[in-house]
């Protein structure tokens, strides 16, 4: 049973690693698709900002320009966004997920098996202290109750 519960302990913490570098990877994909975002808002805003608010500001009032500017960056990093926080792991998780939820009901029940042994060797030694607890108290077998029965009929066969 050691060897079993061993080998599920093992199975159990591979599938936790498993899962964390998946997820580790993930944010990393996550990370890389934010800085990609905020380079490209920084450029965005150095580079076109400067020629499109020229621009526009010979078609438009400057405020309006500003605006039209604004409202186009505001629109690039919500798709930047949008796009980081879409990662996902894959079908490679779920079948991690499924393994490491194997390992835990049989860790469980592995569990489950020696609390069964523990109770049932507890309840072996409860018999075996009451049995010796008998025999000090002077009373092993329910001895005292027979004794002055047993002495009764010995008085009985020598009067005859």
């Amino acid at each position: 049973m050691s060897e079993d519960f061993n080998a599920k302990m093992k199975l159990l913490i591979k599938s936790e690693k498993a899962l964390l570098s998946l997820e580790l990877k993930k944010k990393g994909r996550q990370t890389v698709w934010i800085a990609l975002g905020l380079v490209a808002v920084l450029v965005t805003l150095v580079m076109v900002n400067v020629t499109l608010y020229l621009y526009l500001s010979t078609k438009f009032t400057n405020v309006e320009a500003a605006a039209m500017i604004t409202g186009i960056n505001i629109l690039f990093v919500i798709v930047s966004f949008v796009i980081a926080f879409r990662q996902e792991n894959g079908a490679e998780a779920a079948a991690i997920e499924d393994i490491r939820d194997f390992a835990w009901e049989q860790v469980s029940t592995d569990i489950d098996e020696v609390k069964q042994n523990v109770s049932e060797f507890k309840d072996s030694i409860v018999k075996v202290k009451s049995t010796v607890d008998s025999f000090t108290t002077g009373d092993p077998f329910g001895m005292k109750k027979i004794i002055p029965i047993v002495s009764t009929l010995i008085d009985l066969s020598k009067r005859k």
